[in-house]
């Protein structure tokens, strides 16, 4: 058994069995020796470095993440679509029928859900008096226009006699600007007669001192403040409402065409009728305490149900009646 030297050295089992023979072959058998235990040292090393390497291990290929998914709030269901503006055709109604103006039958047609008065005979009746260029003027101040009748309304009133066979056309008027045509016409230019101031002041301190007047107003028009005396209205078109401004008195269907302020010639009226008066005038609102404006109502109330002919005004019931 070979011995084995210190460590770094070659140990006898190492040797090959045959040594060499020539000189040669003896110098490279040496040279081979003298290095091989610094091949076998650089060996070690290079061992001991690789085994103090951090070993990467190979990772298996993930599969791809999905997507993240986005959570997004629920659909609101669309707005509904608002329908489109509804247009009618115009009315042209030929169905014929008759008003009162200041007194006077006039015929009309209803044209759009109001009346439309044929001009000519308002010329002819209400406003005879006028000349066509004092009509112009205070039509053109208080801003009415009129519309032509269509050819089957010109045929009716020539039919019924209203207008002679060689008219060529016909003017219509609505209710409501026939109604402040003829009162800037007729009344416009009313006002009290001169007299002393304390002889005027009297006279209204008289009707306001009285237990039986009410306070009143409407909002047609410009509006207008009055005191409404029931004692004087004996009639229907009996003067028992005082204008505060001018003094001077009215019956209830022209007191809510009067008005002394702004006249308001730039709004368009629509629907306007004096003989609905009763919806037009009201309790002033002056009155403060409850059993006043309690008292006063009734009494408002009673003056609108005289001369109803047509039961077409209900007396408001007090809310401590009203059934829930």
């Amino acid at each position: 058994m070979a011995l084995c030297r210190s460590p770094g050295t070659i140990c006898g089992s190492d040797l090959p069995s045959e040594l060499p023979k020539s000189p040669f072959d003896m110098f490279l058998f040496r040279f081979e020796l003298s290095i091989l235990p610094d091949t076998v040292e650089a060996y070690k090393k290079e061992s001991a470095k690789e085994a103090a390497r951090p070993r990467l291990r190979r990772r298996c290929p993930r599969p791809p993440r999905p997507p993240p998914v986005l959570h997004l709030p629920a659909i609101q269901p669309p707005p509904p679509v608002l329908p489109g503006p509804f247009f009618m055709p115009s009315d042209r109604s030929t169905e014929r029928c008759e008003t009162v103006l200041e007194g006077e039958t006039i015929s009309c047609f209803v044209v759009g859900g109001e009346k439309r008065l044929c001009l000519p005979q308002i010329l002819n009746s209400v406003l005879r008096d006028f000349s066509l260029q004092q009509i112009n003027s205070v039509c053109d101040e208080l801003h009415i226009y009129c519309s032509r009748c269509t050819a089957d309304q010109l045929e009716i009133l020539k039919v019924m006699g209203i207008l002679p066979f060689s008219a060529p056309s016909c003017g219509l008027i609505t209710k409501t600007d026939a109604e402040r045509l003829c009162n800037a016409l007729l009344y416009g230019g009313a006002y009290p007669p001169p007299c002393k101031k304390e002889l005027a002041a009297s006279l209204a301190l008289g009707l306001e001192l009285s237990e039986r007047s009410v306070r009143v107003y409407h909002e047609c028009f410009g509006k207008c403040k009055g005191l409404l005396v029931p004692e004087l209205y004996s009639s229907p078109s009996a003067a028992c409402i005082q204008c505060l401004d001018c003094r001077l008195m009215y019956p209830p269907h022209k007191f809510v065409v009067h008005s002394h302020k702004a006249l308001e010639n730039r709004t368009c009226h629509w629907g306007f009728d004096s003989a609905n008066w009763r919806a037009y005038i009201l309790l002033s609102q002056d009155y403060t305490g409850k059993e006043e404006q309690a008292r006063l109502g009734r009494c408002l109330d009673d003056v609108k149900e005289k001369f109803d002919y047509g039961n077409k005004y209900k007396r408001r019931v007090p809310r401590s009646f009203v059934s829930l």
